[in-house]
Formats: C-alpha cells, sequence, structure tokens
C-alpha cells in the first residue's frame, strides 16, 4: 500500500526546529530577535506547531453553508447626487451585491424630499440590500425611504439593508447633542424598525470606528461586546425575552480590516466567537448578528497611492478567510478626492478576483485547523473577555466610556503606533520609508466640509418633518463636533502634513529646499549613510540631491554655486573629523553629519550643527528642520484637517 505522503518524513521536534533557526541566527538571541508581542500583549511566534493548538480549540460559529460565501458591498461616496445616482447604477449593474450609501454631510449632499428622488432615480430600492450611512439622521433617512417607496406605489416594508442605527456611538462620537438619551432613541427607532420593517437591521454597530481612532484588535471587539450587551438588554427591557434573537438576526457589526494578516484572520474568528458567547449570555443559541468588513482607512496613505491597492488586497483576503458575512473594499484613492469610476472598479473586482479566481469561496473556514491561526483566535479571544469583564466592573460599556477609561485605552494605543512609526520600528511604504521625491499631491486633495453637532429626532418627529417639508440640515445645531476619543487617527498624517507644508511653501514662490549629501571616503560606509539620509530627509519633501566630492575644498565650491539649505557629510566615523575641520567657516548651509562618531564633541566645535543616526525621531527631526528651512505651519484644521481630508471608509 502507498504511505501517505507525510508518513515518508519523520516527525521534527520542536527542539530541533529552534536549533536550526539559532544556527541561522548565529548567537543572536531567539526571542528577543524574533519573538514579538501585539498591541494586546499576544506572543507573536515566528512559527507555531501542533503543541501550540489550545486545548479544547475555540469552536467558531459558521453558517451552515456549503462554502464560503460574502456579499460584495460597494461604498457610494460622491457628494453630486448626479454622479452619486450614476455609480449606484453602475455598481448595481457590474456585479455588486450590497450598497452603502453615504448621505449628507459626509456623502450624498441630499436635504429633501426632492434630493432623495434624484439621488435614487431609476434605482429599485427593494430590489437589493441598501445601507445609508447617515450618522444620528436614521429616523429621517427612514421617513425619506418610506416617502419615496410610497410614491413609487411599493410597500415599504420590503426594504433590504439599513438605516444605519447606533445611537451609542453617536454619542461617544460626538455627533449628537446629549449622550444621555440613547435608551430612549434606540427603543424609538428599534421598535418602528422591528414592527414595520422586516428585512431591515434594526442595528449597525460600528466597531470600525473605533478601529480607525486606533484602537486595537482586542479593543475593537471587546467594544463590539460590550455595545451588543448595552442594546440586548434595553431590548430586553423594553420588549421581553421573546424579541431578542429577533434582535439579533438583524443586527449588523461592522469591523475594520487591517494589513496583519493572520492577526486580522484571527479577530473576525475571535469576534464571531465572542459575540456567540454574547448572544447565548442572552438565551439566544440559534441566531448571529451579520459580521460587515470593511478595509481599514487607517493604514492607508495620501503618498504613493498604489501600495492602497495592495493594502486593500490582503485586508479583504483576510476578512474572508476570517469568515466575515459581507465586505466593502475601500477604493485606493478615496482618501483624498473623489473615487473614479476606474477605482471603485478595482475595488470591486477585488473580490470578484478572490472568490472566482484565487476560489477563496470554496471552503467554508479554510483556515480552521490552522496552528498559527487558531492559536491567534484563542488568545485573542481570551483578551476580549478580560475587556469586556473590566467594562462590566463600571456598570456595562456606556459607563466606562463615561468614566474616560475606554478613550484613555484607544489613545494610549494610537500613541503607541504613532510612537513605533516616529522611532523607525514601523514602516509606511511610500510614506515614511522609500519616498518618492518627485511625487506632488497638494493639487490632488478635495477637504471635505465640516461635521456638526445634529438634534436626532425621534422617528415622529422625523415623519413629520420629512412630510411637511423640513431639510435634513435643519437637524443641525451651530456646533462643530468635538473633540472624542474617535478623532480618525492614521499614522502616516503627520508625515503627509509635512510634505504638503513642502508643497504649498513651493507653490509660494520659494524654493524647494536643497539638502546636498556629500558622499566621500569609505564606499561602503558612505554609500549605506547616503542610502539611509536619503530616505530619512526625502519623507520631508525635500529636493535630496548626492554630490561626490574629494576634498573639503571641492565641497565648499559646491556650497558657494549651489547655495544648498544643508549639507550631509556621508562617510565612516573616522574620516568626519579631519575633512569638517578643514571645511570654511563661512559655510551657510546648516551641516549635518550621518552617524553618531565617538568624536561628535570635536565635530560640534568644528562647525557640525548636528548628526542624523538611526535613533533620530522621525517627525521631531523632520520637523526641526522644516522649522529652520522656514517652511510654514498649516494649522491641522484648515485647510487640511486629516479628519476631513482623509475621512476614510469608516463615518
Amino acid at each position: 500500500m502507498t504511505k501517505r505522503l507525510m508518513e515518508e518524513f519523520p516527525p521534527v521536534s520542536s527542539e530541533a526546529w529552534r536549533a536550526a533557526v539559532e544556527k541561522d541566527l548565529k548567537g543572536a538571541d531567539f526571542d528577543k530577535k524574533l519573538v514579538k508581542k501585539s498591541l494586546d500583549g499576544l506572543t507573536l511566534k515566528p512559527y507555531f506547531r501542533a503543541e501550540d493548538l489550545p486545548n479544547p480549540l475555540p469552536e467558531v460559529p459558521r453558517d451552515a453553508k456549503e462554502g464560503n460565501r460574502w456579499a460584495t458591498r460597494e461604498e457610494i461616496r460622491e457628494s453630486d447626487l448626479g454622479e452619486a445616482n450614476a455609480h449606484i447604477l453602475r455598481s448595481l449593474r457590474r456585479g455588486a451585491d450590497e450598497l452603502a450609501v453615504y448621505l449628507y454631510p459626509i456623502g450624498a449632499d441630499v436635504r429633501t424630499s426632492g434630493d432623495f428622488k434624484r439621488l435614487v432615480e431609476e434605482v429599485w430600492l427593494d430590489a437589493a440590500p441598501i445601507h445609508w450611512l447617515c450618522g444620528p439622521l436614521s429616523a429621517p433617512t427612514l421617513a425619506l425611504l418610506t416617502s419615496e417607496m410610497r410614491d413609487q406605489g411599493k410597500d415599504p416594508a420590503a426594504l433590504q439593508g439599513a438605516v444605519e442605527f447606533d445611537p451609542i456611538t453617536d454619542a461617544c462620537a460626538g455627533w449628537v447633542q446629549s449622550a444621555q438619551d440613547w435608551k430612549a432613541r434606540f427603543v424609538d427607532l428599534g421598535g418602528v424598525l422591528l414592527r414595520e420593517y422586516p428585512s431591515l437591521s434594526v442595528l449597525t454597530i460600528r466597531a470600525s470606528l473605533y478601529e480607525k481612532a486606533g484602537a486595537s484588535l482586542a479593543q475593537e471587539i471587546s467594544i463590539a461586546a460590550g455595545l451588543l450587551m448595552e442594546y440586548l438588554t434595553a431590548a430586553r427591557e423594553a420588549w421581553g425575552d421573546d424579541v431578542l434573537p429577533e434582535v439579533v438576526r438583524r443586527t449588523e457589526i461592522r469591523f475594520g480590516v487591517g494589513t496583519n494578516y493572520f492577526l486580522e484572520i484571527a479577530k473576525v474568528r475571535a469576534a464571531r466567537w465572542v459575540i456567540s458567547q454574547v448572544v447565548a449570555a442572552f438565551g439566544v443559541t440559534d441566531a448571529l448578528p451579520k459580521f460587515h468588513g470593511v478595509t481599514t482607512s487607517s493604514n492607508k496613505t495620501l503618498y504613493d497611492p498604489n501600495n492602497n491597492l495592495l493594502r486593500g488586497t490582503i485586508e479583504a483576503m483576510a476578512a474572508v478567510m476570517g469568515g466575515v458575512d459581507s465586505l466593502s473594499v475601500a477604493a485606493y484613492d478615496q482618501g483624498y478626492h473623489a473615487p473614479d469610476e476606474f477605482s471603485e472598479h478595482l475595488a470591486r473586482n477585488t473580490t470578484t478576483l478572490l472568490r472566482d479566481e484565487a476560489h477563496l469561496g470554496v471552503i467554508n473556514d479554510p483556515l480552521k485547523g490552522s496552528y498559527t491561526v487558531e492559536r491567534l483566535t484563542h488568545d485573542l479571544a481570551h483578551a476580549v473577555w478580560e475587556l469586556v469583564k473590566s467594562y462590566e466592573t463600571f456598570g456595562g460599556f456606556v459607563q466606562a466610556w463615561e468614566s474616560g477609561t475606554i478613550g484613555d485605552e484607544i489613545r494610549r494605543v494610537s500613541n503607541e503606533r504613532a510612537a513605533g512609526v516616529s522611532r523607525r520600528r514601523r514602516t509606511i511604504v511610500g510614506t515614511t520609508v522609500y519616498p518618492n521625491l518627485h511625487e506632488l499631491r497638494l493639487p490632488d486633495v478635495q477637504p471635505r466640509g465640516a461635521m456638526f453637532q445634529i438634534e436626532a429626532p425621534t422617528w415622529h418627529d422625523a415623519r413629520e418633518g420629512i412630510s411637511t417639508g423640513k431639510e435634513l440640515n435643519q437637524w443641525f445645531t451651530v456646533s462643530r463636533v468635538p473633540s472624542t476619543p474617535l478623532d480618525s487617527f492614521r499614522p502616516s498624517w503627520p508625515y503627509e502634513h509635512l510634505r504638503l507644508r513642502t508643497e504649498r511653501f513651493v507653490l509660494t514662490g520659494e524654493r524647494r529646499p536643497l539638502v546636498i549629501l556629500a558622499e566621500f571616503g569609505d564606499l561602503t560606509m558612505r554609500k549605506a549613510r547616503v542610502g539611509f539620509v536619503a530616505g530619512f530627509l526625502g519623507v520631508g519633501g525635500y529636493d535630496v540631491q548626492t554630490r561626490i566630492v574629494t576634498t573639503p575644498e571641492e565641497l565648499a565650491n559646491v556650497a558657494q554655486s549651489e547655495k544648498p539649505d544643508a549639507i550631509v557629510l556621508c562617510s565612516s566615523d573616522p574620516e568626519y573629523l579631519p575633512f569638517a575641520e578643514a571645511l570654511p567657516k563661512n559655510l551657510s548651509a546648516n551641516l549635518i553629519v550621518a552617524g553618531q562618531p565617538e568624536t561628535s564633541e570635536a565635530l560640534l566645535a568644528a562647525g557640525v550643527t548636528e548628526f542624523l543616526h538611526i535613533r533620530c525621531d522621525l517627525l521631531e527631526t523632520l520637523g526641526a528642520y522644516h522649522d529652520k528651512f522656514g517652511i510654514p505651519e498649516i494649522p491641522m484644521n484648515e485647510p487640511l484637517d486629516p479628519r476631513q481630508m482623509l475621512a476614510g471608509s469608516n463615518a
């Protein structure tokens, strides 16, 4: 009898694996070099083996269906009503299963019933699920939909999708004036949705907003669980236990999905397991919410945006491998201007390729049994439970949020992420490493309008208001949305801001700051340091040019003729001091040394102003150079506020 393939290979112990790796490390410490900790404290090893599997395995609930199927949900973001309408029709014709339509003030400029008619012209509102992303304006949006369906001679009960409704998050984000009335709002509109609109979601829990603010994986899941517990408790008090399965079935939880591939797969799986435990605690064992994934905006970049295509593809793969029920892939360029037909086509076809060509839709839970994924799923789920239990010590999520504890923890994690970039422990390709020095983005940026607080109406007031011609913007107050822990966070933004400052400086007629890298001496060291410095300073958008020089006099002539703003000496440590001492003392440029040689004090005495080396803080150093070069600041909220310019896909 033919042996099975793996039986032909002898088993290899973990000790043997480790010994082989340590041999390649040539004396470096295995744990320090290769074992990492995630932001949630999970141990990330370079490999996992059978003995790492948890016992028992977490039983991740999946739909009892053949294959791994998900719905493709395309986002409609255009503010112009005609363009948004054309996009809706185009999406439905070209393969989108569902739509997510952003409404005023961050999307389609719908303010009246007439505007809404223009938006949905020739659209069969009952033909496919449409999710209306409307923030606290859920009630008036539902009233608009109801009115339009009746005008078309259709039953409003046939509507599919959702008017996104998450009143607690509305309050957490500062979008409504009062955080105290969330329960009354939930019971009011939630009851209407339950009774009269059987195919619309009752809840859309926007966990992705917390991820977009910088929350870790465990924080995002635990917040979703905490919110669901609050809503189910309120539903039980208002309507009794019998209605809870229906509320659960008609709840959607929206997660942001990033590029940390295996961890993100584990996040979706852990979320399914944790949420199943939450609803079971309320006596619901035969229903689960729908899980929607959206490729996150928090890691997308303004510069070198084609990299966003790669990021979005990895994120989409992780989402579907983890088990989302539906998925939105953000257009790669939507962060800084309205996506065009080409970029929306690429986003839509990403999921089509994964399903039809990569065949990721064939197997249900394809990574079940994977040592790595099962271990990470288990560990992440336990980290989530610890956070959920901490909320319960305050009396639930709402009280924990109002105490400031959750917001402080989100800020702590986002600060840790930012510090990782600034200290060059984490790289952002095209932005903090390998920048394209010829790339200009300022002309492309389309700032978004400011967000204002909203007087969230009741269902009765919204229905009456819409029927009498009240406009959506009449529910807005004059108050701007205050800063909250849910402010958008993108680690790349401060570096993009530096580049945009440089671009605007040049557009005002000033010369782009010129930095000359003076390359001399030891070939290996000078090449290495030129590469490091060019990448470091390129992040600031400066004109970085290399000159090979042989003598200090030659460099002095270069400085006199080209008048650079800074000169960086790039060579080996022993060669710096004699070269610097022979330079004229009247050089007009800042004189910088690449590295941190032992002769630093003598070099300072010879006219060197500073040293550029691997331990320099990237953001702090470039900010100081901007000041030295006379590049004026752009206020962070005028005209390029990151929350407005790059609002992202998780709003």
